[in-house]
C-alpha cells in the first residue's frame, strides 16, 4: 500500500511530473519594471525632502520631480508599445478545422521595435471549453529589411510569423501579422514602421543624455541649462515628427470579420509630444527670466550668475592713468566688493532668501555698466 501511495504522477519510477500550466500575459514586464524604477527614484528624493529648509524645499521638489517625470517619459516612450493602436470586437473564425466562430476582441499595439497582437474572447459548441486569451509580439528587427520570403535570411518578423504558423496560433493573430510580412507595391507596412521606429529611437536616445546634461548645467550655469532644456524638448518633438512623416504608403486598415481595425496614435505618442512641448516652452521661459530677472532664477535654482557676464566701461578714458590700467583697477575693486557682499549674505544671513550654496561666492557678478565718474583716477 505504501509503495502504491508514492507512485502517483510518476512514470517508470521517475520524478513526479505535472502538466504544463500556461498562463496569458497580463502586463508588459519591461514597462512595469521601468515604472517601479522611476517610482523608487522619486520616493528616494521624497524621503530627503524634509531636510531642505524654507522655500527651497518647494523649489527643490518642483525641480526634482519634474526632472524625474521627463526622464520617465523618455524611457517609457522608448520601450512603450502604444505609439499606434487599434481594437475591435467582432466574430471571426478561431482556428483551422473548427467551423464555429468565436466572439472576442482583437487588439493591436504598434511600438518602435515590435507589434503586439492580443486576442481575448469566448466561443460556443466546440469552443465552449476553450480558453481564448492570447498575447503575441512580433519584432521588426533592426538588422535590415531582409530577403523576401520566410527563410533564414528573411526579416525577423517574417521568421517569427512562420514560427507562429507552426505553433498553430489563432487565425485573427496570423491575419494581422501577415500584413507586416509583405514587402511589395504599396504593401510595405513593415518597412514603413521599422524605419519610423528606428529613427524615432535615435531621437529619444539622444534626448536622454541631453536631459542628463541639462540637470547638471542647472546646478552650475542657469542659462546653459535653459539652452539644453530647449534642445531636449526639440529633439523629443523631432522624434514625433519623424514617426509621423517617415511612414509612407496607404493607411493601415485590417478587416476583421464584420469590422475593421483602424489605427490611431496611442498614449506614448501623445505623452512624448506633450512633455516635449512643455520642456521646450519651459526652457525658453527660464532663459527669458534669467535674462530679465536674474535674481528670480538665482533664488529658485540656488545658483549664482553665469560666468560669461562681465563689466563694461561706458566711455573711454583719456586722462590720468592709462585706460587699460584704470579699467583693471575699477573692475578689480568692484569684483572684490561684490564678492565680499556675497560672502556676507551667504554665511551671515542664510535665511535671507538668497542662494545659500558656497559655490555662489565664486560666481562672477552680473553685467554692470560703470559711468566715467565712478572710475578712480
Amino acid at each position: 500500500m505504501s509503495s502504491s501511495l508514492y507512485q502517483a504522477f510518476r512514470v517508470d519510477g521517475g520524478p513526479t511530473q505535472y502538466a504544463e500550466n500556461r498562463t496569458p500575459v497580463t502586463a508588459d514586464v519591461l514597462e512595469v519594471g521601468l515604472v517601479f524604477a522611476i517610482a523608487i527614484l522619486a520616493f528616494s528624493f521624497l524621503v530627503i525632502l524634509p531636510g531642505v529648509r524654507g522655500m527651497q524645499r518647494l523649489y527643490f521638489a518642483v525641480m526634482v520631480f519634474f526632472s524625474i517625470f521627463v526622464m520617465a517619459t523618455i524611457m517609457v516612450s522608448t520601450f512603450g508599445m502604444e505609439w499606434e493602436k487599434a481594437e475591435v470586437h467582432t466574430k471571426v473564425q478561431y482556428k483551422a478545422f473548427i467551423a464555429e466562430e468565436m466572439d472576442g476582441t482583437v487588439g493591436v499595439k504598434i511600438g518602435l521595435r515590435a507589434v503586439n497582437i492580443t486576442l481575448k474572447g469566448s466561443g460556443k459548441g466546440a469552443l465552449e471549453n476553450e480558453e481564448i486569451n492570447y498575447n503575441e509580439r512580433f519584432h521588426y528587427g533592426q538588422d535590415g529589411q531582409g530577403r523576401i520570403g520566410f527563410g533564414p535570411y528573411a526579416s525577423l518578423i517574417n521568421r517569427e510569423f512562420r514560427a507562429a504558423q507552426f505553433r498553430g496560433l489563432p487565425y485573427p493573430i496570423l491575419w494581422v501579422a501577415e500584413y507586416f510580412t509583405l514587402d511589395g507595391e504599396d504593401i510595405r507596412w513593415h518597412r514603413s514602421y521599422r524605419l519610423a521606429g528606428y529613427y524615432t529611437l535615435i531621437m529619444l536616445w539622444t534626448a536622454f543624455p541631453l536631459w542628463i546634461i541639462t540637470n547638471i548645467l542647472f546646478c552650475m550655469f542657469i542659462r546653459y541649462g535653459a539652452y539644453f532644456m530647449m534642445l531636449t524638448g526639440g529633439v523629443m518633438l523631432l522624434g514625433n515628427a519623424l514617426f509621423h512623416f517617415l511612414r509612407f504608403g496607404p493607411v493601415l486598415a485590417v478587416p476583421m470579420g464584420s469590422a475593421t481595425l483602424v489605427f490611431h496614435y496611442g498614449w506614448c505618442f501623445w505623452l512624448n509630444l506633450a512633455v516635449g512641448s512643455v520642456t521646450l516652452v519651459l526652457g525658453a521661459a527660464i532663459l527669458f527670466l534669467d535674462l530679465r530677472f536674474p535674481d528670480v532664477t538665482s533664488t529658485f535654482f540656488s545658483v549664482g550668475s553665469d560666468p560669461d557676464e562681465y563689466y563694461t566701461v561706458k566711455k573711454s578714458l583719456t586722462r590720468g592713468l592709462a585706460p587699460t590700467t584704470v579699467s583693471l583697477l575699477a573692475i578689480s575693486e568692484e569684483v572684490a566688493e561684490m564678492s565680499e557682499q556675497k560672502s556676507d549674505s551667504t554665511i551671515a544671513r542664510p535665511h535671507s532668501g538668497r542662494p545659500t550654496s558656497g559655490l555662489a561666492v565664486f560666481q562672477k557678478p552680473r553685467r554692470k555698466i560703470m559711468a566715467e565718474s565712478d572710475i578712480p583716477v
